[in-house]
């Protein structure tokens, strides 16, 4: 009877254990800070938010590139780099991403895709 005794508390244990981890959020790996593309056209060769995590919700409007969309929200528009993803084009997304700064003039100012999924 002992022996059962323990199987079953342990059983217990660890099942209330795997509650408790499913239970809690994970972190996000990055701060992200939902905000605007006008925010974001805003902070052009503004160093202090330069590779800050953004989540947008908008639609891209145009593909200039492999890996490189237009995006808007109707405050603005910025290039994305979508790195491995195919972005829907005129489809409500929201993104997470990093504000990546032109410096000097050279390159664009642009927001690195992370992730991505459909606006409900």
């Amino acid at each position: 009877m002992k022996i059962r005794s323990a199987s079953l508390a342990t059983a217990v244990l660890l099942s209330l254990l795997s509650t408790a981890l499913h239970a809690a959020p994970a972190p996000l790996p990055h701060p992200y800070h939902a905000t605007t593309v006008r925010w974001v056209v805003n902070t052009r060769d503004n160093l202090d938010v330069d590779d800050r995590y953004v989540t947008l919700i908008g639609k891209v409007t145009r593909r200039i590139g492999d890996n490189e969309y237009w995006f808007t929200d109707g405050t603005g528009s910025v290039r994305l780099d979508s790195g491995d993803f195919d972005l829907p084009i005129g489809k409500k997304i929201v993104l997470g991403g990093r504000i990546d700064q032109a410096y000097l003039g050279f390159g664009h100012l642009e927001v690195d895709v992370a992730q991505w999924h459909l606006a409900k």
